[in-house]
C-alpha cells in the first residue's frame, strides 16, 4: 500500500508540474505584457519584466515577486523577498536566492547557486541544477533533468534523471534511463520506476532502494495468450461466415427464387458458356473501370461499376450455393437444397486454399450469369422480335418463297362437301 501511495503522488506531482507549466506560460505572460517593456516595480514590491532579452543588474534585490516572459533570461545576483515566476525559451538563474519559491517553464532551464526558502517547481525539455538548495522539495517534469543540490523531497519524471545530490527525505524517479550520481545521498525511501534498472554508482548513499520495472502493455502480455486471442477472433470470425452463408443462400432461394432456378437451367444448358463469360467479364471489368475512371463525365459509371462488382462478390457464394445445389438435388425442396449448398460452400470457403478457389469461382459463376440473362433478355425482347420480322417481311426473295400465312405450309384435309361437284340441271334431265 505504502509502495502503491508513492507511486501515486509521484505521478500526480508530476503531473502537476506539466499542468503548472502550461498555467504559468499564459498568466505569466499576461501579466508581464500587460506592462510597460522596461522593468516596473508596483507599490506591493512585485517587479514584472517583459523585455525579450534580460539581464539583471548586479545585487538585485526584490522587495516581493519578480514576474518575467520573454524569450532569454539571464537572471544573476537576486534576492527576492517572494517567488520567482518566469516562462520563456532560454532561461538561466543563478546566484540568487528568494523567500518563496522558484517556478519555471521553459525549453531549457539553468539553475546554478540558487536557494529558495520552499520549493522548486519546473516544467521544461532540458533541465539543469547545479549546486542548489531548497528548504522544500524540488519538483521537475521535462525530458533531461540533472539536479547536484540539496532538498527535503524531490520528484523527477523525464527521460533520463541523473540524480547527483542530496535529498533529506523520500524521492521518486519515473523516467526511461535513471543514473544516481556518486554524490547523491537519499536518507529516506527512492522510488525508482524504469524500463532498466538504475545505474547507482558505489559510492552513492540509498536509505532504501525501490526499482519497478516500466513494462510496456502491449508487451507485457504473454505471447500465448495472444495466439489464443487471434485463434479465437479468427475461429468465430468463421463461424459467423458459414452461418452468414447457410442464412443468405436460404433467403436468396425464397425471395429470388426465378434468379436462382434461371441460374440453375442455364448452368445445366450451357455451363461452359456461362463460366467462359464470367471468366471474360472478371478480365475486362477492371481494365473497364479504369478506363471509365479516366473521364469526369464516365466517372460516376466507374463507380457504379465498383458497387456492383463489390455487391456480387459479397453475394457469389451463397447464391452458388443456392442454384447450383438443385442440380444435385433437384427433387430436394428448393429451400432444403439451398441450405444443403449453403453448408458445403460455407465449410469449403473458410478453408486457407480453397476457400479463396470457391469464392473466385463463385464471382465468376455470377458474373457469367448475369451477363447471360441479360442477353437473352435483349435478344428475345418484344422489340428486338419485331424489328426482326419487318426485316423479313421487306425481303423480296423472302416473299416469293415464304407463303404470308404462317398455318398455310401445313397441309389442310378435304371435306366431302367441298371436293364433290355439285350436279347441274342438265346430267338430272339426262339421269331421268
Amino acid at each position: 500500500m505504502e509502495k502503491t501511495s508513492l507511486r501515486i503522488r509521484g505521478i500526480a506531482n508530476a503531473a502537476m508540474a506539466v499542468i503548472f507549466a502550461m498555467l504559468l506560460a499564459f498568466s505569466t505572460a499576461g501579466t508581464a505584457w500587460a506592462v510597460s517593456p522596461d522593468e516596473m516595480k508596483n507599490s506591493a514590491g512585485n517587479t514584472f519584466v517583459s523585455t525579450d532579452g534580460y539581464a539583471s543588474l548586479p545585487e538585485n534585490k526584490i522587495d516581493r515577486d519578480f514576474y518575467w516572459a520573454g524569450k532569454d533570461l539571464d537572471l544573476t545576483s537576486t534576492e527576492t523577498g517572494g517567488d520567482i515566476v518566469i516562462a520563456g525559451m532560454n532561461l538561466s538563474v543563478s546566484d540568487s536566492k528568494t523567500g518563496g519559491s522558484v517556478r519555471a517553464a521553459g525549453m531549457n532551464l539553468k539553475f546554478t547557486n540558487v536557494s529558495t526558502h520552499n520549493n522548486f517547481t519546473v516544467a521544461g525539455q532540458n533541465i539543469d541544477f547545479v549546486n542548489c538548495a531548497a528548504e522544500g522539495g524540488v519538483y521537475c517534469a521535462g525530458s533531461a533533468i540533472s539536479f547536484a543540490g540539496n532538498a527535503a523531497a524531490g520528484f523527477f519524471s523525464g527521460s533520463k534523471v541523473v540524480l547527483n545530490g542530496t535529498i533529506n527525505g523520500d524521492a521518486s524517479i519515473y523516467a526511461d534511463v535513471i543514473e544516481i550520481g556518486p554524490n547523491a545521498v537519499i536518507t529516506g525511501t527512492l522510488h525508482a520506476e524504469s524500463g532498466i534498472e538504475p545505474i547507482v554508482s558505489e559510492s552513492a548513499q540509498i536509505g532504501t532502494l525501490e526499482y519497478e520495472k516500466k513494462t510496456d502493455t502491449a508487451a507485457s502480455v504473454d505471447a500465448s495468450e495472444v495466439l489464443g486471442i487471434a485463434t479465437f477472433i479468427d475461429l468465430l470470425f468463421k463461424i459467423v461466415g458459414l452461418v452468414g452463408t447457410i442464412l443468405f443462400a436460404i433467403v436468396l432461394a425464397w425471395l429470388f427464387r426465378r434468379p436462382v432456378e434461371g441460374a440453375t437451367a442455364m448452368t445445366r444448358n450451357h455451363a461452359g458458356r456461362v463460366f467462359a463469360t464470367g471468366a471474360i467479364a472478371l478480365l475486362v471489368s477492371p481494365l473497364l473501370f479504369v478506363l471509365l475512371l479516366c473521364f469526369v463525365v464516365t466517372s460516376p459509371i466507374a463507380l457504379a461499376l465498383l458497387l456492383v462488382l463489390v455487391v456480387l462478390a459479397i453475394v457469389a457464394v451463397p447464391f452458388a450455393a443456392a442454384s447450383l445445389s438443385r442440380l444435385v438435388f433437384p427433387k430436394m425442396n428448393r429451400i432444403g437444397a439451398a441450405a444443403i449448398g449453403g453448408i458445403v460452400l460455407g465449410i469449403v470457403s473458410i478453408l486457407p486454399f480453397l476457400g479463396a478457389l470457391v469464392s473466385l469461382a463463385s464471382f465468376i459463376y455470377i458474373l457469367g450469369y448475369i451477363i447471360q440473362a441479360m442477353w437473352n433478355a435483349r435478344r428475345f425482347s418484344p422489340d428486338n422480335i419485331e424489328s426482326k420480322e419487318s426485316s423479313d417481311s421487306d425481303d423480296p426473295i423472302q416473299e416469293t418463297t415464304t407463303p404470308k400465312s404462317p398455318v398455310s405450309s401445313y397441309p389442310i384435309p378435304e371435306s366431302p362437301s367441298t371436293t364433290s361437284e355439285a350436279p347441274t340441271p342438265a346430267s338430272t334431265t339426262n339421269q331421268k
